[in-house]
């Protein structure tokens, strides 16, 4: 009987772990959608992220330009005093009504802003937090939004191994500006200069980028610790403070959540010169 009652007992206690890990798995999917359709107001990602591409050129940005909205022209890794003190601001835009003769395409603005109601006063939309920097244009956030960036980036920084010209096309390729390819260049550059004998090993072993604790793999925390500062504080956008979904777990109070939500016209019709490479993937 003592037998029995022990099956029955760890067989019940089975059948009710089996239920609610269901349970979890079903709750985890349902925030997983919600979350990955929240960051574009509820259009396709790559049709979203086609239209940005198209329309936000940084040729298109009107004066005054933010001072980092530019191409980094010199390692910013090779000074060890980067990087500078980063405000606590965030970076917006503005439609101009502004065409731009060439393209027929609407100018636009991006400007610092000390809040997010400061911003709103001045009728421009935020576009991630933090200063705006050479990836704030709303081309690069069309080429954040679209695809799985982790996957096709290393991708990028393999051809780098053998020519950096061949790792500079492969970025632009990817729809990147000339001002944001500079920095993801000088980011892969770095990291394969401090990181690239664990990088190669987490290849060889295939290690996910999340280890069941959540934390990095070795590879992600070396590029991290050693190219992420200086590469947030040039880049201006990153994923996280976009509120742009990742294949990298990262802790909530790392993303900053947020909508973008400020097209103009229909967002499906646009002709797209570089199309994504890779879909979004939301491991």
């Amino acid at each position: 009987v003592s037998t029995q009652s022990t099956g029955y007992y760890i067989t019940n206690n089975l059948r009710i772990a089996a239920r609610d890990m269901r349970m979890m798995i079903i709750v985890l999917l349902v925030q997983l959608f919600a979350f990955s359709w929240s960051d574009t107001c509820g259009q396709d990602r790559v049709v979203l992220g086609d239209w940005f591409v198209s329309h936000g050129s940084p040729d298109l940005l009107e004066d005054p330009i933010p001072p980092l909205v530019s191409a980094v022209t010199t390692d910013p890794y090779s000074d060890p005093s980067n990087p500078p003190p980063s405000p606590d601001v965030y970076c917006a835009m503005q439609w101009s009504g502004n065409i731009d003769p060439s393209s027929g395409l609407q100018k636009y603005r991006l400007k610092n802003f000390a809040t997010e109601a400061e911003a709103a006063a001045a009728n421009y939309s935020i576009t991630h937090k933090g200063h705006c920097g050479s990836c704030s244009s709303l081309q690069d956030l069309g080429v954040y939004i679209r695809q799985n960036l982790t996957d096709v980036t290393t991708k990028c920084s393999i051809k780098g191994i053998i020519s950096r010209r061949w790792q500079n096309c492969c970025l632009k390729r990817l729809g990147f500006s000339d001002h944001c390819a500079s920095i993801w260049s000088y980011n892969i550059f770095n990291t394969k200069k401090r990181c690239l004998w664990i990088c190669l090993w987490q290849k060889i072993i295939s290690e996910p980028y999340n280890r069941p604790d959540g934390s990095l793999n070795d590879c992600l925390q070396c590029d991290e610790d050693k190219s992420g500062p200086n590469f947030k504080y040039f880049s201006g956008r990153t994923r996280r403070n976009s509120g742009i979904p990742s294949s990298i777990q990262r802790p909530g109070s790392q993303v900053y959540n947020m909508e973008h939500c400020y097209w103009y016209g229909d967002v499906n019709e646009t002709c797209i010169r570089n199309k994504p490479v890779g879909k979004m993937d939301l491991r």
